[in-house]
C-alpha cells in the first residue's frame, strides 16, 4: 500500500504507462513513510469520460488509496506534486484532473491484516 488507478482518456504507449507511473512515485514521497517502490499503480487508459455531457479527450481521473491518516499540508503537497506530474508526462492541464484520496485505517498485504488502532498481542515465547 499505497494504491492508484489512474484513468486516462487517451492511449498510451508502454513507456509512457512507466514513466507516469516512475512521475507519481516521486509525487507520493511527498508523504512520510510513502516511498515510490511502495506504489501499487494500476493504469486504465483509452477511458471514455464525460463532463457534463460532453465527452473528453484529454482526461484524467486518479483513485488514490493508502493506509494512515495524513495532515492537509501533506495531503495538498502530494496532490500538486501528483498534478504536475501528470502534466508533465502527458501534457493534461490541471483543469482536466480530478483525484480523490483516501486515507484507510485497515490493510491486509503480505500475508498479514494491519490495523492503525490494534495490534495483535505478541504470542508468549516459553
Amino acid at each position: 500500500m499505497p494504491y492508484m488507478r489512474i484513468s486516462l482518456a487517451e492511449k498510451l504507449t508502454e513507456e509512457k504507462r512507466v514513466e507516469l507511473v516512475e512521475e507519481l512515485g516521486i509525487a507520493l514521497e511527498e508523504i512520510p513513510g510513502k516511498k515510490r517502490n511502495m506504489l501499487m499503480a494500476e493504469v486504465c487508459d483509452g477511458v471514455t469520460f464525460y463532463m457534463g455531457g460532453v465527452k473528453k479527450e484529454k482526461f484524467c481521473f486518479v483513485d488514490v488509496r493508502w493506509f494512515g491518516n495524513f495532515e492537509y499540508h501533506l495531503k495538498s503537497n502530494f496532490t500538486k506534486a501528483a498534478f504536475e506530474a501528470i502534466d508533465k508526462v502527458l501534457g493534461i492541464p490541471y483543469n482536466a484532473i480530478s483525484m480523490n484520496i483516501t486515507e484507510v485505517t485497515t490493510w491486509g498485504g503480505f500475508g498479514k491484516f494491519n490495523d492503525m488502532y490494534y495490534q495483535e498481542p505478541e504470542e508468549k515465547k516459553e
